[in-house]
């Protein structure tokens, strides 16, 4: 048997044996990459505000994104080479989630062939996609992504929110929210479907835990909505509705889009922020009455 016939034989072992399923990262890490032939492997993710790559796997120093040749890698999803310091090369491959960017991951090799560099990006595949399935409930994850206490309001809310970055052939839809460990009442969404991009931005008023429960009901509504096929006029009167039978008290504005991919016609509904000021945009924005409270709403096309 050649040695690549024996690699593909143990990452098959590896796969098909339903114990890989509860396995640590730094184990699961290091049996994949024994089983592709590689020396020697090691995950960084990066951190909440995007500023450093954090090791997952290994004992070793966090990596900044601006100034690191792993940050290069990162940010530019693109592989890169450098010299070992114990000799050899290492070879830095992007995390991805889809659009989403989730850290990078180093093999260090004795050299580069053609056969490693493919090995090498099907094991970063394949790490990213044991990550994304299981980071929603493992907290080592998150806490070694964070480098201050998150508040309880950020807490709850971030607990809701979707990736940071989503896409397709066709649009790449990205947000990120500071301040990151006090968000407060901020929140964003954003979801695609065969022929839309949908997208989505909330501040309720204040910055404690009733702000941020105001904007997880809106965000909530607008998602029970979208996933009705509700046309955008329909989807606003549900977040309103929600919010008035639910937190009367409260109020929360709104930026809400929906792109068509086939037509590339944007509508959007600015419910409750000043009106921008862009030439030729029209502006059909009103106020109605809601029992207790007024909020100007309106939708533009351009």
């Amino acid at each position: 048997m050649s040695t690549a016939e024996a690699s593909e034989e143990m990452l098959l072992e590896f796969l098909a044996d339903p114990e890989h399923l509860t396995l640590d990262l730094s184990t699961a890490v290091s049996r994949c990459a024994r089983a592709l032939g590689l020396q020697h492997a090691v995950v960084y993710l990066v951190d909440i505000q995007q500023r450093r790559l954090v090791p997952q796997t290994d004992v070793a120093s966090a990596l900044p994104v601006d100034g690191s040749l792993a940050g290069w890698a990162y940010r530019t999803q693109s592989l890169r080479v450098e010299e070992a310091e114990a000799g050899g090369v290492t070879a830095w491959y992007p995390l991805l989630d889809g659009a989403e960017r989730l850290g990078v991951l180093a093999v260090n090799q004795t050299s580069l062939t053609a056969p490693s560099l493919t090995r090498g990006r099907a094991l970063a595949s394949l790490i990213a996609m044991m990550i994304t399935s299981k980071r929603a409930f493992e907290d080592s994850f998150v806490r070694r992504t964070r480098t201050e206490r998150m508040q309880l309001p950020s807490e709850m809310l971030r607990a809701l929110l979707p990736p940071r970055t989503i896409g397709n052939a066709q649009v790449v839809s990205t947000a990120v929210l500071e301040p990151a460990y006090e968000i407060g009442g901020d929140a964003f969404d954003h979801a695609l479907t065969g022929t839309a991009l949908h997208a989505s931005v909330f501040d309720a008023m204040g910055h404690d835990l009733a702000s941020g429960l105001t904007s997880a009901v809106s965000l909530s509504a607008c998602r029970n909505a979208r996933r009705t096929d509700a046309e955008l006029p329909e989807l606003v009167e549900s977040i309103d509705e929600a919010l008035s039978r639910w937190l009367p008290e409260k109020f929360c504005t709104g930026i809400i889009a929906q792109l068509d991919l086939t037509t590339g016609v944007l509508r959007w509904s600015n419910c409750g922020h000043p009106a921008p000021c862009s030439s030729g945009a029209t502006n059909c924005s009103s106020t109605r009455s809601n029992g207790r409270r007024t909020r100007p709403w309106g939708c533009r096309r351009c």
